[in-house]
């Protein structure tokens, strides 16, 4: 016959790993910041895929803790233990709904010769970002709840400025100097303009050209980077 592990030991093991994991990640990088959850152990992965399905099937309020640990089938302690509170978990759960957008940014990014071709890369994943409706649908459900919670808003307030900076380093490229305040400022009119145009097409769908405006936008930053690139030699 063969000697086999009892469950509980497996599952033990393989909490220790994930533990092992989890802390080296929380020392590396703050789970809140954008694009964390790329590195998140399963576990993490799968609270929050739960929350998620929860969010589409029933809304916000049936994020409740119990709700989430008994979708995930995991014990309602780890949500704490992998995000703090369920607040970090929601914040997180903002995060992963453009995280695969992000991702594939990044990738084009180190493929990027010029600044036509970075700007080309951010105005094109906030076209990704404004054709997936759904998800933007949750987004707008998630947002009035993380600002009434002062705690939640000030890790929202977080990731936003991961966005930002995520933004400003993608427009100004690998240059030695470091972006001058016009780029951040750019940075944080194109995660607006993302979000106020998707508030608009929400509400109206068609009302608006949002790749004639994007490439307005496109042609905006390229004259503005150009000029401040000029400005910096």
């Amino acid at each position: 016959m063969t000697d086999q592990s009892p469950p509980l030991a497996h599952t033990a093991r393989r909490r220790g790993r994930e533990t092992r994991r989890s802390s080296s990640l929380a020392r590396s990088r703050p789970v809140l910041l954008p694009g964390a959850t790329l590195d998140m152990p399963p576990t993490a992965r799968r609270l929050l895929e739960a929350a998620h399905r929860l969010l589409v099937r029933s809304g916000y309020n049936s994020l409740t803790v119990e709700a989430i640990s008994q979708e995930a089938g995991e014990n309602k302690a780890l949500i704490r233990y992998y995000f703090g509170s369920k607040n970090g978990l929601l914040v997180a759960l903002t995060d992963a709904l453009i995280m695969e957008t992000l991702t594939r940014a990044r990738q084009r990014l180190a493929q990027a010769a010029d600044t036509r071709d970075r700007v080309s890369v951010v105005t094109d994943a906030a076209a990704t970002i404004l054709s997936d409706e759904a998800s933007y649908r949750l987004l707008f459900d998630l947002l009035p709840r993380l600002l009434e919670n002062p705690r939640m808003a000030r890790q929202l307030a977080d990731l936003y400025r991961g966005y930002r900076e995520i933004n400003a380093r993608a427009l100004w490229g690998d240059r030695e100097h470091t972006p001058p305040p016009i780029v951040y400022q750019l940075a944080a009119m194109t995660v607006a303009l993302t979000d106020g145009l998707a508030v608009q097409t929400l509400a109206e769908p068609g009302s608006i050209d949002v790749q004639a405006i994007l490439a307005a936008w496109q042609a905006f930053l390229e004259t503005t980077l150009a000029r401040a690139a000029a400005e910096e030699l």
